[in-house]
């Protein structure tokens, strides 16, 4: 990974306190996880509330 993801990363898990998502999203490049992690920061709003990924309790396990 490069120092700006990394950066990005530990930003979203300071104002989140909890770390993103990283699984979920690696169909994305690092520049994307970068704005995304930048759009969420600038509305306080975490990757879900934000709309990029949902949780899905529909799911029977």
């Amino acid at each position: 990974m490069n120092e700006k993801l990394d950066k990005a990363l530990e930003d979203y898990a300071e104002k989140f306190n909890d770390g993103f998502p990283t699984f979920q999203m690696s169909a994305e490049s690092p520049e994307r996880i970068i704005e995304i992690i930048s759009d969420c920061i600038k509305n306080n709003k975490d990757v879900y509330d934000s709309g990029y990924l949902t949780l899905d309790d529909d799911i029977s396990y």
